[in-house]
């Protein structure tokens, strides 16, 4: 019998989706894991009156993490059926690392989709900024807020403002012009690893400074 209980502790959401982390054979993006994973609601498996893993669905239907335990690997196609028999969930959502929900998801796929492509960086270039004077990459204060908003590309309510208190967040002006920014967020799961990002000031792009801004971030 299989039963889904929804998880209503932060506490054990963050836990749950940690120990699924650690069983990947590479670090997970860093915004699928805060933004996405973090504002999905989370269910426990619990299979013959035992727990026997978990699974993510987003506001739009969308399971994007779904883990059982070893022990009930040869029960997750059932355990999978149950999910979309049940309208948990309508569509799915899965990165090529995750192996064992990626052949479910295969295997009961109607229609197939790329999102996009990640791809490793491990090569080191200095990068300089031509054509502007007085330049400056250093860390955002709540000052630069209004410029930022204004300037930059939209993000949801507070993400900015989280950035700045947790130094996460860079401006990189020319003089008192404000030509782009860059993110450096840390994983909250795993400490070890980091998303870097940047937004360039719409009338300033294609001039470099996308590049000059990841540059300087990877030697943050």
């Amino acid at each position: 019998m299989i039963q889904v209980e929804k998880v209503t502790s932060p506490e054990e959401r963050f836990i749950l989706n940690k120990e699924y982390i650690k069983t990947l054979a590479s670090p997970i993006d860093g915004y699928w894991e805060n933004v996405i994973i973090g504002n999905s609601q989370c269910y426990i498996i619990i299979y013959n009156g035992k727990k026997a893993g978990h699974f993510f669905v987003d506001s739009k239907k969308t399971l994007v993490q779904f883990y059982t335990f070893t022990e009930y690997f040869m029960h997750a196609p059932e355990i999978f059926e149950y999910i979309i028999a049940n309208n948990i969930a309508e569509n799915a959502t899965v990165s090529t690392k995750e192996t064992e929900f990626l052949s479910l998801c295969l295997d009961y796929q109607k229609n197939i989709s790329i999102d996009c492509y990640l791809f490793t960086d491990n090569k080191n270039i200095k990068y300089e900024l031509a054509n502007f004077k007085d330049v400056s990459f250093k860390l955002a204060k709540s000052d630069d807020i209004v410029t930022i908003k204004a300037k930059c590309d939209p993000a949801f309510e507070g993400y900015y403002e989280d950035l700045i208190e947790n130094n996460q967040l860079f401006v990189l002006y020319s003089g008192n012009i404000l030509l782009g920014i860059g993110e450096f967020r840390i994983f909250k799961s795993n400490e070890q690893y980091g998303d870097i990002g940047m937004s360039v000031a719409e009338e300033y792009r294609k001039k470099g400074i996308g590049t000059y801004i990841i540059t300087q971030l990877k030697e943050h």
